[in-house]
């Protein structure tokens, strides 16, 4: 028996009143595909904020420090060398390599968060066989129920505006 139920939608607004529905009625595992972002859509299905940028800020402080201490520790403490009279510790000098260092830890975190968070070692979901899937970049709106009572949940969504609704 199919625990997956697949409703196609023509209009945004219909996939976002549907989606409000389903979420009432108290699934969950709920997910939306569509040809552009619809931001209502998002909070009608509890996307939680994403945590990226704390992530982002976060590695770059570190990339900063470990920047600033590594040349710290290479000329004033492991191989001091004096030339010309100046400190072993000139902080200054140190700006660029800090400012280097703050983007590439940044960047490789935001690199490594997005490619687990969005789940892309996966490379197929069953979703992307069904037929007519491909109109998702064009002009459709797909809402995915998993573990779903699927007579019940069908007739819902057509009431909500489905032009299709299927089973997998």
């Amino acid at each position: 028996m199919p625990d997956m139920v697949i409703a196609e939608f023509d209009e945004p607004e219909a996939a976002v009143q549907a989606a409000r529905r389903v979420r009432e009625l108290g699934y969950r595992d709920v997910d939306a595909y569509g040809p552009f972002p619809v931001p209502e859509l998002s909070e009608a299905l509890a996307i939680p904020r994403s945590r990226v940028s704390v992530l982002a800020f976060l590695a770059g402080g570190a990339g900063a420090t470990s920047g600033i201490f590594l040349q710290w520790w290479c000329n004033a403490f492991d191989y001091p060398l004096d030339v010309g009279g100046r400190p072993f510790a000139s902080w200054p000098t140190y700006i660029v390599i800090a400012f280097e260092a703050t983007v590439l830890f940044a960047a490789f975190a935001t690199f490594g968060a997005v490619l687990l968070g969005s789940k892309m070692p996966r490379l197929h979901d069953p979703v992307f066989d069904l037929p007519g899937f491909e109109r998702t970049t064009l002009d459709r709106f797909w809402i995915t129920i998993r573990h779903a009572d699927v007579d019940e949940l069908a007739k819902t969504l057509r009431e909500h505006g489905a032009v299709e609704v299927r089973y997998a």
